[in-house]
């Protein structure tokens, strides 16, 4: 069933099993893992079916410290969220990633990546992947050859890239017409409330931008909101805990992770060195796959260094994601023609649409990483056409307590406070990238794959976000180091769950989106039990 909740009378109550709150990748999984349960369930999404601007202006807030997207502008406040733009890049986490590193504070997960093994399948078919392997193994008879990495601090790995599934348009249809689950658009959540012992949420506060007050009353309560909007809800929630829900330990919002995106200067390859052609996202029958270089999790632990990948590109790679760098008034009309392209199968066109969006910088980009690039191979000694390729790290960010997601001054127009994002990069997130490429420098040359011609000195300065909002109510075993438990159950809450990359302990280098979704899927059977018991 599908719900305006803008044409619900105000003062109405609904009751059910399980409230998910947002419908971007993971809220709908839940959702739709739920479908056969027989639990009674509402999924609420604060925007529309479409981009709708004053929706959108309810993402506003602040930034503090480094310079960062709009923060209305690197989220869609619509039903499909995340996924109605998005690049598809799909990676689990290593299993080095949910570790604890003696040597960087805050590691380790309460799960194994062997526990979210077993939903990797589902969360391809999801995604509309071929297959749920990412190892060389399973597609190394299709794809070109790459470089020989054997025996160094590095190795190749594997992205499979989604058709970038649109989440609302490919499975809102079967939640909607699904007999257990109502679909309410427009419905903002702006508290939840506590029963009198502060051990569950006894109601969610419901609030349109037409003036109606709703209450929703569940068994559970699933916030799946984003990594950012997670946080503010909690602590936006001050009527029976003054510090907010969940931040009994001031741990709500702390430990905000990116994955810092940022060209760092060329591969020159040698004569008789493979071409990158296994390092560019291509198409083999029914699958999208490229090949990155990482370090090995040998070479993380010996050096003590943070993970990255390292995408291969073309000499004069310009780096950017589409679109995010407009106001949201301005975005909307060349997405909504960038998604009416990708929707009838012409990717072809519809990638140029969206890098069509970098017109404003990509031209000077080009043209500097194209000099870079000619001026290197001149020092290097090395002629020859299409021998420079650019390197594009994608680097995990230490979890720090300081970058945070706190409540601003301002406020929105339903009165809750907005987002303030406090970010910074610290001297141990950039002297990971540096000495990865130091070592990389050194591996290819003394395996005569070709010369490494480090960045300018202001590399730091062309950093972006992936925009990936990671950590803000992470999962720990101890409530005084995290926010949820190893089910993703808010520690001092019995009956709150979070979903979503918010709960991330760290970031490792993949993307966030196909790990969040297994996780969300590990949930939805977790609360399949606890609700049915």
């Amino acid at each position: 069933m599908l719900i305006d909740a803008r044409s619900v009378d105000g003062g109405s109550a609904f009751e059910c099993d399980l409230c998910v709150v947002g419908s971007g990748p993971a809220g709908i999984a839940i959702a739709d893992r739920l479908r056969d349960s027989g639990l009674n369930l509402m999924l609420l999404e604060a925007g529309g079916q479409d981009y709708e601007l004053p929706a959108q202006k309810l993402y506003r807030g602040q930034i503090v410290g480094r310079p960062y997207y709009r923060l209305d502008a690197c989220r869609w406040r619509m039903f499909g969220g995340g996924t109605n733009r998005w690049g598809g890049w799909c990676r689990p986490l290593d299993r080095a990633d949910y570790a604890e590193r003696a040597w960087l504070a805050l590691s380790g997960w309460p799960i194994s990546a062997e526990s979210l093994q077993v939903y990797e399948e589902a969360a391809a078919t999801l995604f509309e992947l071929p297959s749920p392997r990412f190892d060389l193994d399973a597609w190394r008879d299709r794809m070109p050859s790459p470089l020989a990495l054997d025996g160094t601090n590095f190795e190749n790995g594997l992205i499979q890239h989604s058709p970038e599934t649109n989440f609302a348009d490919r499975y809102g249809p079967r939640l909607i017409a699904a007999p257990n689950i109502r679909v309410m658009l427009h419905a903002n959540v702006t508290e939840l409330k506590l029963d009198a012992d502060s051990r569950c949420v006894r109601e969610v506060t419901v609030a349109t931008l037409t003036g109606r007050r709703i209450a929703v009353r569940a068994k559970a309560v699933v916030l799946a909101a984003g990594g950012i909007e997670n946080a503010r809800l909690l602590l936006a929630s001050r009527g029976d805990r003054a510090a907010g829900v969940g931040n009994e330990f001031d741990m709500v919002g702390r430990c905000f992770m990116e994955h810092l995106h940022v060209h760092m200067g060329h591969l020159i390859a040698a004569t008789g060195t493979p071409d990158r052609g296994f390092y560019r996202k291509e198409t083999y029958g029914a699958a999208r796959l490229r090949g990155v270089v990482m370090p090995t999790a040998a070479a993380q632990e010996h050096h003590h260094l943070l993970s990255t990948s390292i995408a291969i590109e073309g000499p004069s790679y310009s780096q950017g994601t589409a679109y995010l760098g407009w106001p949201p008034a301005v975005m909307f009309a060349p997405v909504r023609v960038y998604r009416a392209f990708r929707g009838r199968g012409l990717t072809r066109v519809s990638d140029k649409l969206k890098y069509f969006s970098h017109a404003a910088h990509s031209v000077p980009n080009r043209l500097r990483t194209w000099w870079e690039a000619r001026r290197a191979l001149s020092d290097a000694a090395i002629s020859g056409p299409g021998l420079a390729y650019s390197l594009h790290f994608r680097a995990e960010q230490a979890p720090d307590p300081a970058n945070r997601v706190v409540l601003g001054e301002q406020r929105d127009a339903l009165g809750m406070p907005q987002s303030r994002l406090e970010w910074q990069i610290s001297p141990f997130d950039a002297r990971s990238i540096t000495e990865w490429l130091a070592l990389l420098r050194q591996d290819v040359k003394a395996r005569g794959i070709g010369e490494v011609i480090p960045p300018p000195d202001n590399w730091q300065d062309r950093v972006i976000g992936g925009p990936h909002h990671m950590g803000t109510t992470r999962m720990s075993a101890d409530p005084r180091r995290g926010v949820v438990d190893a089910d993703c159950r808010v520690h001092s809450v019995d009956n709150l769950y979070i979903a979503g990359s918010s709960v991330f302990a760290t970031s490792g280098h993949a993307n966030p989106t196909f790990t969040l979704v297994a996780l969300a899927l590990r949930l939805a059977d977790t609360l399949r039990k606890r609700l049915a018991a």
